[in-house]
């Protein structure tokens, strides 16, 4: 086969590779989403249940000790025992990120970005262009990406008190996540970029202090959903086919493919206990069990289980985490030993583990209620 036909094989392939990998994010990243209902927080104490409504749109999450809601029009903290504070809000395809004492709430393909210290309100920034991702650290930093004219992606990063002090622009490629150090230091950017005969998923590390480009990494027909930059500046990405980590001048320093299983949920918040849900290859079209693995940082497989179901959301706190499979809800600890099985009186499409490590908050289509 001649050259010419070679190359011309290669872009309809990349063409292809790249609208499935796009899909594959956009699922990923949408898995919990449920149109229209309406939920409501009932109470542990007894006390009237708080009305939200929500659209089971909402978000959540672990934050402390305390589980964090955020709905179109409510974000809510509340502890194991269902007390709880809220705040009004507006957003209308709500998205959050936490770090440390930070909250940063924005509006997906909107123009909002809210940044709260627990649950006051730190500043508000209006954007141009509409915002398809922001992160916060623990010191109240923050990152947001528009989607700019033109297909570029502008990542702009502020100070802790809303001073834009930084912007990177992605002048090529498709943007996937991002992560800020916890330093405030560095930012590492995941794309994807078609050059025509080859997909390739790259990695990019900026210093905000220089404004230059410190390391980057590339793979073919790869593409990084997650990433996480750990404090020594090292950074772990979360593939479509791999998990990867990278050293801070951008050589890989270790990878672990998923040998062909499909990832449902995962978790890279803690570096020294990553966990992955996948359904295996064998396990047919549909699937009907879901496999648990859990990752030390030195990407060795330090335990790992079974359970029946598909995974539909995973929650990681301190030593244990949970995941949910339809009205299941499976604790382990990080010896994947199974430590409590729960029952939700309806799908589970969020999950919140509490710091006791036995206590679940659940959001489903019917409302959102405490369990242990």
């Amino acid at each position: 086969m001649k050259r010419e036909t070679l190359a011309s094989v290669f872009k309809i392939g990349a063409a292809v590779l790249l609208i499935a990998v796009l899909a594959f994010v956009i699922i990923y990243q949408n898995r919990n989403a449920e149109l229209g209902s309406r939920i409501e927080i009932f109470k542990g104490d007894g006390e009237d249940s708080r009305g939200i409504e929500g659209y089971s749109l909402g978000r959540t999450a672990p934050f402390g000790d305390r589980a964090l809601l955020v709905t179109t029009n409510t974000m809510l903290l509340l502890d194991a025992k269902g007390r709880s504070e809220a705040v009004d809000i507006s957003l209308s395809d709500p998205e959050v990120s936490s770090g440390g004492k930070y909250i940063l709430t924005y509006n997906q393909d909107g123009n909002l970005a809210v940044l709260y210290k627990g649950m006051d309100e730190v500043y508000e920034k209006h954007f141009d262009d509409p915002v398809i991702s922001a992160v916060v650290n623990e010191k109240g930093y923050s990152a947001v990406a528009c989607d700019g004219d033109g297909g570029e992606t502008r990542i702009s990063v502020y100070n802790d008190e809303g001073r834009a002090f930084y912007t990177w622009t992605l002048g090529s490629g498709q943007f996937v996540a991002m992560d800020l150090s916890a330093d405030s230091t560095r930012l590492v950017i995941s794309s994807i970029n078609d050059d025509g005969e080859k997909l390739l998923g790259e990695l990019s590390v900026v210093r905000l202090d220089s404004e230059e480009k410190e390391a980057s990494a590339s793979v073919e027909d790869e593409v990084y959903f997650k990433v996480r930059m750990n404090r020594d500046h090292s950074v772990l990405a979360l593939g479509s086919s791999r998990l990867d980590a990278y050293n801070a001048d951008g050589s890989l320093r270790w990878s672990l493919p998923y040998d062909g299983k499909t990832v449902r949920s995962a978790d890279i918040s803690d570096p020294d206990m990553t966990v992955l849900c996948y359904t295996s290859a064998d396990s047919g079209l549909v699937g009907n069990s879901t496999e648990v693995e859990v990752v030390n940082r030195l990407g060795e497989v330090v335990s790992s289980t079974v359970f029946d179901g598909l995974c539909e959301s995973l929650s990681v706190n301190g030593e244990r985490f949970a995941a949910s499979a339809g009205k299941k809800i499976f604790v382990f600890d990080k010896k994947c030993e199974l430590k409590k099985e729960l029952s939700s009186s309806a799908s589970v499409k969020g999950l919140s583990l509490f710091s006791d490590g036995k206590t679940v908050f659940v959001l489903s289509g019917s409302g959102g209620s405490i369990i242990s």
